[in-house]
């Protein structure tokens, strides 16, 4: 199989070479394959491409869109050169930025490993949240919501309504009882603030955001020819009052984190440049060229 594979690839290359190289085939002991302006591809590049045990037509394939690749990659680069002026195709100094910047970032990402406590307190969180709550405006509608599937013939409809309007914890309980007594599909989303749009999206026909069941916290209902869907809306939030605080706790974590972690680094620039100052391995020249 290794040696038909070989074949057929050596085979696709001659064709290749027959139909994109006629002339000036450079001397050498290279075989080359295509030639682009100056650019060349040869076989032994090529060679390595297809792994053991691989089918004579997926080698074919392998080493024919990794010829087409190049050669467009080639063309590309050409034309660029062409079109381009010296000064933008000096590339030089954004490869230095750019290598900079990448070791810039691993260290920084390697000194808060080993130096920065990632916790951040329930009081920090708090504390952000009040202090900003101007960054945490509800974008869409959000509600608190139970909601509940039950077949249409085997469920107190009028019931099972009463009990989705519990009041207590025992009446919460006397719900649970009856969703697991009658294995009704149920979701309470967390007892958590969620988007209405997540909330609504159990439901088999889509519900206005504007609807006034919604904002009156009532429980909409909605059928399919099997079954009941229930969505009873406990509290509700429009889009616009500030974020519910259980609804924004993760981001908001997220965010003092964010600038703890800044805080951390800007503390490590200014040590390195005291160091540096004190070590005599910092000094600046002026010249102050508005003097005569």
């Amino acid at each position: 199989m290794k040696t038909l594979n070989r074949i057929l690839i050596l085979a696709i290359l001659f064709n290749v070479l027959l139909t994109s190289c006629h002339n000036d085939t450079p001397i050498g002991a290279r075989v080359p394959v295509v030639k682009v302006y100056d650019k060349y591809l040869y076989q032994d590049d090529i060679e390595a491409l297809v792994p053991e045990g691989t089918t004579p037509q997926d080698s074919a394939l392998k080493v024919k869109n990794y010829v087409d690749v190049w050669v467009r990659k080639q063309l590309m680069i050409k034309k660029a050169e062409l079109y381009l002026t010296d000064e933008q195709k000096d590339v030089e100094r954004q490869l230095e930025d750019y290598r900079a910047s990448l070791l810039i970032y691993k260290y920084k990402e390697k000194f808060l490993a080993e130096n920065f406590d990632t916790t951040v307190t329930p009081n920090e969180i708090k504390d952000y949240y009040q202090q900003h709550q101007d960054d945490f405006k509800l974008q869409r509608n959000a509600v608190m919501a139970f909601f509940v599937k039950t077949p249409l013939e085997s469920t107190d409809i009028t019931s099972l309504k009463m009990l989705l309007d519990f009041r207590s914890e025992k009446d919460s309980i006397r719900l649970m009882d009856y969703i697991r007594d009658h294995s009704l599909t149920y979701d309470n989303f967390g007892s958590e603030w969620v988007s209405f749009s997540e909330a609504a999206s159990k439901m088999p026909e889509n519900i206005d955001e504007n609807d006034d069941r919604v904002k009156s916290r009532r429980t909409i209902t909605q059928a399919d020819d099997q079954f009941m869907y229930l969505l009873k809306i406990r509290d509700f939030k429009a889009a616009g009052v500030l974020e519910p605080f259980e609804m924004a706790q993760h981001r908001v974590e997220n965010v003092v984190q964010k600038s703890k972690m800044q805080k951390r680094l800007n503390q490590l620039e200014d040590e390195l440049y005291e160091n540096a100052v004190g070590n005599g391995n910092l000094e600046y020249y002026y010249t102050d060229k508005t003097k005569k």
